[in-house]
């Protein structure tokens, strides 16, 4: 596994910071939600239905805040996924917690809190991580800061501009794939 390179380290710390605080307006979301609606229905459907809508609400703030990408019906899809990551990480957290003699009612904030980075790292990988694939197998991404229309040397510079395809168009980086034939 190679290093990353001090300003993708530093954009992941962002965007796990921003991650953090859409988990914030997450848990607000969730437990005005789950208040609203327990005045009209027992706890158990109003926990459901908060969690529901705050899970809505987390997949769009994280598809533009915390990973700068467009939502899509597959990432939408895929996005309890991740979740399901984060509720097993609490889960084993409170477990472990409570073992080793925290007390049951502090054990599921520390828990949530010890949870942050493996639910970022499994929303980041349902939300952001881009894997193109073809019947001949992956397809090398290249990422370009700013590119150059007429590479004369590096790795791009055996793309054709006609054999590639941009798959991602967000403006801090454009990602050209050199397609297969």
């Amino acid at each position: 596994m190679t290093a990353l390179a001090p300003g993708r380290r530093a954009a992941l710390f962002w965007a796990l910071v921003r991650y953090g605080l859409v988990g914030v307006v997450n848990a607000a979301t969730y437990y005005a939600i789950y208040l609203v609606v327990l005045g009209h229905v027992g706890y158990l459907v109003a926990h459901v239905i908060g969690l529901g809508a705050a899970m809505v609400v987390s997949f769009f703030l994280n598809c533009r805040v915390t990973f700068r990408v467009r939502p899509s019906w597959r990432r939408f899809l895929l996005y309890p996924a991740s979740q399901a990551v984060n509720v097993a990480a609490t889960t084993v957290g409170v477990v472990v917690l409570v073992g080793v003699g925290v007390d049951e009612r502090l054990a599921p904030l520390a828990a949530a809190v010890l949870a942050v980075p493996v639910s970022f790292l499994a929303a980041r990988l349902v939300l952001a991580h881009h894997r193109t694939t073809t019947a001949t197998g992956p397809i090398p991404v290249v990422g370009v800061a700013e590119p150059d229309p007429y590479p004369s040397t590096g790795p791009l510079a055996t793309v054709d501009p006609a054999a590639a395809a941009v798959i991602e168009d967000d403006p801090a980086t454009l990602q050209l794939i050199a397609v297969r034939r």
